[in-house]
């Protein structure tokens, strides 16, 4: 009786090891997973943040353009160095897109400013030329 005691033991060990090395793997594969997913939500908000930089250039470049056309002087330096800018930005954006995985930016329509879909050549709200 003894003898078939220690044998149950002794597989019950075995199994317990067994496990325990089956958790340890499992663990390391979520902690791999999760490493990898919160790189991934890094570089995301990197990108949402380099967007929002590149929309306020835009926006800041367009309040200058506007002024031009009202009357005002408009430094051309200023104006050519915040087009450096975007243009610096624009390279960082499409790299991390590349780096993520996505493709490129959905084109917006210049008329009214509809975001259109891949592929399109024509703005589906008002016809303007993407």
């Amino acid at each position: 009786m003894n003898e078939k005691v220690y044998e149950l033991l002794d597989t019950l060990q075995k199994t317990a090891v067994q496990a325990g090395a089956i958790a340890a793997d499992a663990a390391y594969g979520v902690s791999r997973k999760t490493e990898e997913l919160l790189s991934t939500a890094k570089q995301r908000s990197r990108l949402a943040g380099l967007e929002g930089d590149r929309d306020a250039a835009l926006a800041h470049v367009g309040r200058m353009v506007y002024a031009t056309h009202t009357g005002a002087l408009t430094d051309s330096e200023v104006l050519m160095e915040k087009l450096r800018e975007i243009d610096g930005l624009l390279e960082e954006i499409a790299a991390l897109r590349e780096e993520l995985g996505c493709g490129p930016e959905a084109p917006v329509c210049p008329v009214c400013g509809n975001e259109g879909e891949d592929g399109d050549q024509f703005c589906r709200d008002c016809g303007g030329k993407l």
